[in-house]
C-alpha cells in the first residue's frame, strides 16, 4: 500500500503550493504519486439533485461534467483501503489537509503553530523561517529537501506491513485492510523518531493505560 503523508495547516498557509512542489519532486526522483485533497466542506451533492437521490437510495453514482467526474457510494469513508484502492501501485500519496486523521503529517507553519490535537507532525514547513535544519524544520526554498524525507520514510519503511494485536495476552483477529491501517499509521508515527533506521525486521509496540 502507497505512504500516506498529510500536508495539514490553516486555511491560507500555501498547503496546496506545497503539496503539488513535493509531488513534482517525488515524481522526478522516479517514484510514483498520488494526491487526496480532503476538505471539512460537502463535496456530495444535495440528496435532491438527481444524482443525490440515488445515493440516497444506496446505489454508487458519477457526476460527470465537462471538467471531469465524481463518484460518490452511499456510506463510503476513506480508509487505508479505500486509499490502495484509488492509487493502486503508486508509492507515495500525498493528502492535504486532514487534520485530525491518523497518519504522518507536515505542518505548514511554525512549531507554534500547530494545534495540540494535530498529531503524527514529523516535520513542519515555516515560511517564515530564516532558514531550516533540514531535519524538521524547513523553510521557504526547502521544498526538495522535504520531499527527500518524505521518500526516506517510504524507503524506510520497506514496502507493505501488517501488524498484530494483542489485548490481555490474547490476539485479536483483525482484517487485512485494519492490519495494514495500524501498521501504517504506527510505522509514519514511529520512522520519523531518532534512533529508529528501519522497520525492516518489525516493531513491538505496547500500549498502558496512565491511571
Amino acid at each position: 500500500m502507497p505512504l500516506a503523508v498529510a500536508v495539514s495547516g490553516f486555511k491560507n498557509t500555501g498547503k496546496t503550493t506545497l503539496a503539488l512542489a513535493m509531488l513534482e519532486e517525488i515524481l522526478s526522483a522516479g517514484f510514483s504519486a498520488g494526491f487526496v485533497k480532503h476538505t471539512e466542506k460537502d463535496v456530495l451533492c444535495p440528496e435532491k439533485s438527481d444524482t443525490g437521490r440515488a445515493v440516497s437510495l444506496g446505489i454508487p453514482c458519477v457526476y460527470w461534467g465537462s471538467d471531469g467526474a465524481v463518484f460518490e457510494e452511499p456510506g463510503a469513508g476513506m480508509t487505508t483501503e479505500r486509499l490502495e484502492g484509488f492509487f493502486p501501485g503508486k508509492d507515495i500519496v500525498i493528502v492535504e489537509g486532514a487534520k485530525l486523521i491518523p497518519m504522518p503529517r507536515i505542518w505548514v507553519g511554525g512549531p507554534g503553530s500547530c494545534p495540540p490535537d494535530v498529531k503524527g507532525v514529523f516535520a513542519y514547513y515555516d515560511r517564515s523561517a530564516a532558514g531550516g535544519d533540514g531535519q524538521q524544520i524547513f523553510a521557504d526554498g526547502d521544498e526538495k529537501a522535504l520531499a527527500g524525507k518524505v521518500i526516506e520514510l517510504y524507503r524506510r519503511g520497506e514496502g507493505r506491513v501488517k501488524a498484530s494485536l494483542f489485548v490481555g495476552g490474547k490476539k485479536i483477529p483483525l482484517k487485512a485492510f485494519v492490519s495494514e491501517m495500524i501498521a501504517g499509521c504506527a510505522s509514519g508515527l514511529v520512522l520519523p523518531l531518532k534512533g529508529v533506521n528501519s522497520l525492516k525486521d518489525g516493531a513491538q509496540i505496547f500500549l498502558k493505560r496512565i491511571k
